[in-house]
């Protein structure tokens, strides 16, 4: 070894061990069961309003599933493991972040027939497509982007090919002659272009994505009604030539999607198309050629022969192989994001027929949902032991569930989860889907927030929670302590020291922790513009008082650049010091720290973007240790209605303990008002407590196990005692003070 490394190496370790950090770790194998059914998959993170492709991920020769969700642009990958009529997919979580961002719609299609999926995608902030060309090679996949937008020849001009960030194209060989073309909606949203590609004509095969608008204007001579889902066959198309606009202009028939299929086996393609008004999907029949289409009959029921599409507003349809028989399948999901259904939004239609004569049957309305937890739109997962069980048990509040059908019915509701497992080793059942009788105590409130203290003390948790409106409800537990909670609504819009209601706007989102901890419980409320309002305590152990202090806590704000913040703050202790996660509207967890102290100052952000976790949009977290290896764990909630399970670890950075370092205990606060003092100490544990008074008098002993903890000498009278701390091999003394 050289000399000069030594001390370096040394002065490395002493580094890692002096500054330990808790990282996390995505694991699917906590088991849940819902009605009775163990999930194949719980932590995925929910699916609403998605868009299914087929691409080989792992280069095994079988195609895999990608789904991209308009919630939050969110992208899921699934292994395929089937066997030829049989349907068996696994989240891959590896192959998420392969992709780069993307944003509205994506499709996946190999333009270039070199046999591996390239990726068509809206062009941000330009109205139409932008394209990566996949250039994997084996055991490595990765996208290289080919064009910001793809351009096309209107006649007039050449322009970017438009399409709306609400509509979603087909792009398909709609011609027959070997390249792929795109079927849009035009700028009206009424007629369908057909934008041919040249790259054949012009002698490069299908290496190029050459465009040029039909001369026919309108492709199948039909259109949409404006106002309504019905079809105009016979139209005379617009007169060419034309330029459409850069951006999107609000057209008065926005939100359609397109699928392209040759339904009949006579070569041209038939169209079924979705549309933001409708919950049915409509056929058009092609009684033209590959080269001159004219729709000659619809069939707004489809499919005709089975269970049709009814999915409230704005299915779209989606053809690729599930079952593995070699002829490709329908899936189908509606695609508004906050108005379309979220829960049950997934229809699966095996093919029992040919792949270019397809026969869809109707098989289930949640493909992959039924395999996860999925509560609808929004997820907000808290740990708290309901049953008194000594198990920490797992509830999800969502935004809103709409359900399956035409007639759009929406509820609001708090799922609960028991843990049935042990203390190391949890495990999830589905218990209820209307917590504490939500639905019946705040019916048709949404985006519900809980979170629990023992506000009155007396020995049961209570209940706060926040609502869209920006408001607070306190329910009072009637249980007693160690009885499974029984929560009643005590007052509607839980009041400052003032006597007024606590409003904070919009999304209140509220976590009850003693901030200062003087051994009162305090209140922080994150809320839609991304702050963070922080309430004292200002009352008694046995009634709660609250008073604004700042509605900016350590300035912290999560807003984007679209100014939607959705703070959801969670604060909690690590290793005797405060830290603050604080999920967002964008998605992206931001972590604080220098809170101990520093109340009414700045806090210190220590990452904007949490060991690099996206779960998709306006995360929610809970941490607790639910696995007993004294290392917190997280559970993370997002907009498409799913969590995800994180293991804490702290052995990736390895943390040493010095049980002798005593100088770093701090008990606080001193003078206590309450008497009741906490004790922390970030590198110590396995201690052995004694207070006594000045006069030397024994008022308490305790033994101290874990790295912080609690004294309470709320009966002992005021004045000063002297609080003894050993060690196995030494001692320190602290000077406590209480003043009632």
């Amino acid at each position: 070894m050289n000399f000069f490394s030594y001390p370096l190496s040394l002065c490395l370790l002493l580094s890692t061990a002096c500054f330990s950090q808790l990282t996390f770790k995505k694991v699917n194998t906590i088991p849940v069961k819902q009605n009775n059914v163990t999930l194949k998959m719980p932590w995925v993170g929910g699916h609403n309003f998605c868009q299914f492709s087929d691409i080989d991920l792992n280069f095994d020769n079988k195609k895999d599933l990608f789904v991209f969700d308009r919630s939050g642009n969110k992208i899921t990958t699934y292994l395929n493991n089937g066997t030829p009529n049989t349907v068996d997919y696994t989240p891959s979580e590896e192959f998420n972040s392969k992709f780069p961002t993307l944003y509205a719609w994506t499709l996946l299609v190999d333009y270039n027939c070199d046999g591996k999926e390239d990726i068509f995608s809206y062009s941000l902030p330009i109205a139409g497509i932008r394209v990566w060309k996949n250039t994997s090679t084996p055991g490595n996949l990765q996208f290289t982007l080919e064009t910001n937008y793809i351009k096309s020849d209107y006649g007039s001009s050449t322009a970017n090919l438009y399409v709306s960030q609400v509509d979603i194209p087909a792009i398909e060989d709609v011609d027959g002659d070997g390249d792929l073309d795109v079927l849009t909606f035009d700028f009206s949203g009424v007629i369908v272009e057909l934008h041919k590609n040249l790259s054949f004509e012009k002698g490069y095969g299908c290496d190029s994505l050459i465009f040029q608008l039909d001369a026919n204007g309108c492709w199948g001579n039909f259109s949409e009604n404006p106002n309504n889902c019905s079809i105009n066959l016979n139209q005379s198309c617009r007169i060419q030539p034309y330029t459409p606009p850069l951006y999107d202009q609000g057209p008065r028939h926005s939100g359609s999607c397109s699928l392209c299929l040759d339904m009949d086996s006579d070569g041209d393609k038939e169209i079924i198309l979705g549309d933001i008004s409708c919950c049915n999907m409509t056929i058009l029949t092609n009684g033209g050629s590959t080269t001159s289409a004219n729709m000659v009959a619809f069939e707004d029921s489809f499919p005709a022969n089975t269970k049709y599409v009814q999915q409230s507003t704005f299915p779209c349809g989606f053809f690729v192989d599930i079952n593995n028989d070699g002829k490709r399948d329908l899936l189908v999901s509606a695609n508004l994001p906050n108005s379309s259904l979220n829960k049950k939004s997934i229809a699966y239609y095996t093919n029992t027929n040919t792949d270019s004569s397809p026969v869809f049957n109707y098989i289930k309305n949640n493909f992959l949902q039924d395999e996860m937890i999925d509560v609808g739109e929004g997820a907000y997962p808290v740990l708290f032991d309901y049953d008194k069980d000594g198990l920490e048990d797992l509830l999800i509040a969502n935004s809103k569930m709409v359900s399956d059908s035409c007639s759009t019915t929406t509820s609001y509701n708090i799922f609960a989860y028991k843990n049935t497992g042990t203390i190391s080793q949890p495990a999830f059942q589905s218990d209820t889907s209307d917590f504490a009788g939500i639905s019946t105590q705040l019916p048709s409130l949404s985006n519900l927030y809980p979170t629990f203290g023992d506000l009155d003390h007396d020995g049961d948790d209570d209940m706060m929670i926040g609502d869209n409106n920006g408001q607070l409800f306190y329910f009072t537990n009637t249980a007693g302590k160690g009885n499974p909670c029984h929560f009643v609504l005590d007052k509607s819009g839980y009041p400052d020291y003032m006597g007024n209601p606590i409003d904070v706007g919009n999304r209140a989102t509220p976590q009850l922790i003693d901030v200062d901890r003087d051994s009162l419980i305090d209140m922080i409320i994150g809320e839609f513009g991304g702050n963070i309002n922080y309430y004292q305590n200002i009352g008694t152990t046995t009634l709660p008082v609250f008073k604004l202090i700042t509605d900016s806590m350590g300035k912290v704000n999560v807003k984007n650049i679209s100014s939607y913040g959705y703070s959801i703050p969670l604060m909690y202790d690590y290793k005797g010091k405060y830290k603050l996660l604080v999920g967002s509207y964008g998605g992206n967890i931001f972590q604080y720290d220098s809170i101990d102290g520093n109340l009414s100052g700045k806090f210190n952000l220590l990452d904007s973007s949490f060991q690099n976790i996206y779960e998709g949009e306006k995360t929610a977290l809970t941490l607790k240790d639910i696995t007993n290896d004294d290392v917190l764990d997280m559970i993370i909630g997002n907009h498409c209605g799913g969590v995800s399970f994180w293991q804490g670890d702290d052995s990736t950075i390895s943390y040493v303990p010095k049980y002798d370092a005593l100088s770093d205990i701090n008990i606080f606060p001193s003078p206590s008002i309450t008497g009741i003092f906490q004790i922390t100490g970030s590198e110590i544990r396995n201690l052995k407590i004694e207070v006594y008074t000045t006069l030397g008098d024994l008022v308490l002993t305790q033994s101290l196990h874990s790295k912080y903890g609690t004294l309470d000498l709320s009966n002992e009278k005021n004045g000063i005692y002297l609080c003894k701390i050993f060690s196995s091999t030494s001692q320190t003394t602290k000077k406590l003070s209480i003043i009632k």
